[in-house]
């Protein structure tokens, strides 16, 4: 069976089913939002310059960052309420129209709501703010970004123990461990636990 293809009036190519299909080679496209190549706004706020009271919330590391607004509830059953240029105010708690992500993962549902809470504080290293239009660069419901980024793990063994106690009954008390993967290898292993008791 053969098929004909006219490409104009005077010419015409015989192609068979049977014929050998040669196939281009992949192409592998790698790339990350560029985040630092635009002029965009954005803010780095260092966690070890940062006294967080108690450290039971994020709240302390947001309100250092312009154009960030973080309201504490004073209730840990409520998440803080996050508004970045007016985006999120119209949740009563939580986050609702940005885009959180926690060492490079998405913290957020698509719509855009989720919550802080789970943002590993004991680890935390940095915590960054992306404001404006060029948000969209993350996707939809992006009125704005927050990234929190951990430590990296330690060079050489070590364990850390601390241990914070306050009114009403508060005790919060937190342990890690952290190292690298073998003696002179690359990447290691950090690992955080905490423990939160108020009976306020």
């Amino acid at each position: 069976m053969a098929i004909w293809i006219a490409a104009g009036p005077a010419f015409a190519q015989e192609f068979s089913q049977d014929q050998e299909v040669t196939g281009l080679p992949g192409v592998v496209a790698v790339g990350e939002r560029p985040s630092t190549s635009v002029p965009a706004s954005i803010d780095v706020v260092d966690a070890g310059d940062t006294v967080a009271p108690l450290g039971v919330g994020v709240a302390a590391y947001l309100q250092r960052l312009p154009g960030v607004a973080a309201r504490e509830r004073q209730n840990l059953a409520q998440d803080v309420q996050v508004t970045i240029r007016g985006f999120g105010a119209r949740t009563t708690f939580g986050v609702r129209g940005l885009r959180i992500y926690v060492d490079g993962i998405p913290a957020t549902m698509p719509d855009g709501q989720g919550q802080v809470s789970h943002v590993p504080l004991r680890a935390l290293s940095e915590v960054v703010a992306l404001r404006g239009p060029f948000s969209a660069l993350y996707g939809n419901a992006s009125g704005g970004v927050l990234q929190f980024f951990s430590k990296d793990p330690a060079s050489s063994p070590g364990f850390d123990l601390d241990t914070v106690a306050g009114a009403d009954g508060l005790r919060r008390t937190g342990v890690g461990v952290t190292g690298p993967w073998r003696e002179g290898g690359e990447g290691g292993y950090r690992i955080d636990a905490e423990h939160l008791d108020s009976g306020g």
